[in-house]
């Protein structure tokens, strides 16, 4: 059930068996339904999490209504609401199931708790570093295509658990443009 999780943890640092067990309880874990926030807008993040089964989306209700994606999570992936959980403030994002869902939770005390006990647990800190990263496609000055070819080299699963209209807004274009593309791409 953990296999995932302990890979995901191990490549950030070499913990003991120990630090794995010691770990392991203060984790929590969650059923989220399709459909269902892990995250509301005005809810404080108080959590990261580890993607055990599922997909998720985080995004934004614009001024105009619309939603834009901000990003897609899919299995063995880590995900929280970076600015919210950072800052203790609350969240202008949301993070919905975009599938029913499992995911392990780690608090923010937790996290805080656990390095006081050993100095391994401040790499955790590195799945910061990943949120940041993660928002490549959106925030570069790459073309249309290029960030769709970039998608197919690096998270082509998104293909396979979200709408495309999601992947249109999460590449910064419209479905029209998106669907372009892949007729291009494709023939």
């Amino acid at each position: 059930m953990f296999e995932h999780f302990i890979l995901s943890i191990q490549s950030f640092h070499d913990f003991s068996q120990e630090h794995i067990s010691l770990l392991l309880d203060h984790l929590k874990m969650r059923d989220v339904k399709k459909g269902e926030y892990l995250i509301r807008e005005g809810q404080v993040c108080q959590a990261f999490y580890f993607i055990n089964q599922g997909c998720f989306r985080h995004f934004t209700v614009q001024e105009n209504g619309e939603e834009a994606t901000l990003n897609l999570f899919i299995r063995h992936e880590w995900l929280f609401e970076y600015k919210s959980f950072m800052t203790q403030q609350p969240s202008q994002n949301i993070i919905q199931a975009a599938a029913d869902s499992e995911v392990f939770s780690l608090s923010v005390w937790d996290f805080h708790a656990l390095a006081r006990v050993a100095e391994g647990f401040f790499r955790l800190g590195r799945i910061f570093e990943l949120a940041i990263r993660n928002q490549d496609f959106q925030h570069n000055r790459l073309s249309p295509e290029q960030k769709y070819e970039r998608l197919l080299d690096y998270k082509p699963e998104l293909l396979q658990h979200f709408p495309l209209k999601h992947i249109a807004s999460y590449l910064g274009m419209t479905p029209e443009t998106l669907s372009r593309i892949r007729k291009k791409i494709s023939s």
